[in-house]
């Protein structure tokens, strides 16, 4: 039987041996600071806390770092060693919990006790056990209850980020993209993020997909991807195609020569063990897309982003109406975004009026994703693809592909610009393109007639 401190060094060093896991955060959520009986846990659970709070990691060399002491180090490095097990981490923060309101109970009586003994009246002494009732009820009710996190402790973890950035450190809290020009204009992604990318069929919108879990996994960082629409074998078709920078077509055909076969041996070497995960299913819930995510994100703690495509082959929950059903799915994306910390890029198709409208007036707008109300509430980001070259074969913008940033919760909108080759996305100098694209955009305005010219 474990004794009260060797269970809360348990929970330290859990915390520091799992890092950043969704056990983790529901640890934080529910153990408060005080919980433990050791002072030093405390000052190490704190800073736990505020590091996973602000940077979503939680790492023990920046958490001795941070406590600042000569021996720290040492010692958060003997909890990490010494963790029992961070597989049952909740269950031993559920015992810590428990001795904590015992120590606090116990506490409350020894306070109390005398009080009611030295009551001179019986309205005093019941005055008195109505307050030990009050403080008891709360002290058992706090149990099992989510702790708020005072604004004094983010506003210190900012702080941290801050520094970070001005020392050209980075905030290590943004998910970046990968698409340069596109983490320039937003900064990444936050860790509780929704996305939808939303785009005509043929626009690229699952190439973009494609190219940011390529971009995010380089660093051994891990995406799962709900495949609903291809097989799986398609995807890795298709990602190969764009390591090696070729078209689909030329792969499908084997039209290949030496150069070709050289570009898909060196892709393969590019993509083998990539930690990307594919899913290919379709008909699923949203429950159980949520469901296997956060199993997912327990296995592979480093997991940067989930991927599915696409909304409109999630299977409706039952609902009066199609955008109730909608809502809910979208809000279940964003509740799974929030509770296991990883951004949720979402692709949706556009509503077919988009085609009908006349040929200068077919970028897209957030209001074209079909039922958009709730996914325009619930989204912090909306993509949405343009590919001038679909409506117009001969467009001096046809090489390019337009991001056009529809939405974003944390900054401003915009367009960033690709290159758009053999089907896939490569950088390009953004102002060029931009002219580019404006100059075409000015052209397909129909001329207006001038005020002479008018027939009377």
């Amino acid at each position: 039987m474990f004794s009260e401190q060797e269970l809360e060094a348990a929970v330290i060093g859990g915390l520091l041996a799992g890092g950043a896991t969704q056990d983790a955060y529901d640890v934080l959520a529910t153990l408060p600071d005080d919980a433990f009986s050791v002072g030093y846990f405390s000052r190490v659970y704190r800073e736990i806390k505020k590091q996973a709070l602000t940077s979503a990691i939680i790492d023990p060399v920046f958490i001795a770092d941070a406590l600042g002491g000569n021996g720290d180090f040492a010692h958060i490095m003997e909890l990490t060693r010494k963790t029992i097990s961070y597989a049952n981490l909740k269950g031993y923060a559920e015992k810590v919990r428990n001795y904590a309101a015992v120590r606090k109970i116990t506490a409350l009586i020894n306070k109390f006790q005398k009080e009611i003994t030295d009551a001179t009246t019986h309205d005093q002494a019941e005055s008195v056990i109505q307050k030990f009732s009050s403080e008891f009820t709360l002290i058992t009710s706090e149990k099992e209850s989510l702790v708020p996190v005072h604004l004094n402790e983010l506003i210190d973890g900012y702080v941290d980020v801050l520094e970070k950035r001005n020392h050209g450190e980075g905030s290590g809290m943004m998910i970046r993209t990968g698409i340069e020009a596109l983490d320039d204009k937003i900064g990444g992604f936050n860790p509780t993020d929704l996305i939808f990318i939303g785009g005509r069929p043929g626009m690229g919108k699952t190439e973009l997909a494609l190219t940011m879990m390529e971009k995010m996994t380089t660093a051994g960082d891990s995406v799962l991807m709900f495949s609903m629409e291809m097989a799986n074998m398609q995807i890795a078709e298709r990602m190969i195609a764009g390591a090696a920078q070729l078209p689909v077509s030329k792969m499908r055909n084997c039209d290949l020569d030496d150069e070709g076969w050289g570009r898909i041996s060196s892709a393969i070497a590019h993509l083998i063990d990539r930690d990307i995960h594919i899913i290919d299913a379709s008909n699923l819930t949203i429950d159980q897309i949520c469901a296997i995510s956060e199993r997912h994100k327990r296995k592979y703690p480093a997991t940067k982003g989930i991927f599915i495509d696409y909304l409109g082959l999630i299977k409706k929950p039952k609902a009066e109406r199609n955008d109730l059903a909608i809502a809910a799915i979208s809000a279940g994306m964003k509740g799974l975004a929030k509770s296991i910390h990883t951004p949720v890029v979402a692709l949706s198709q556009l509503s077919r009026d988009v085609d009908k409208r006349p040929l200068n007036q077919r970028r897209p707008m957030a209001a074209d994703l079909r039922d958009s109300g709730s996914l325009e509430q619930d989204a912090d980001y909306i993509f949405l693809t343009y590919r001038d070259a679909v409506y117009n074969p001969n467009s001096p913008a046809k090489n390019y592909a337009e991001i056009i940033i529809e939405k974003n919760r944390h900054g401003e909108t915009g367009t960033v610009y690709q290159e758009f080759k053999n089907g896939h996305y490569l950088p390009t100098d953004q102002i060029s393109a931009a002219e580019v694209s404006r100059m075409q955009q000015q052209a397909e305005v129909p001329k207006r007639r001038r005020y002479a010219d008018k027939a009377f």
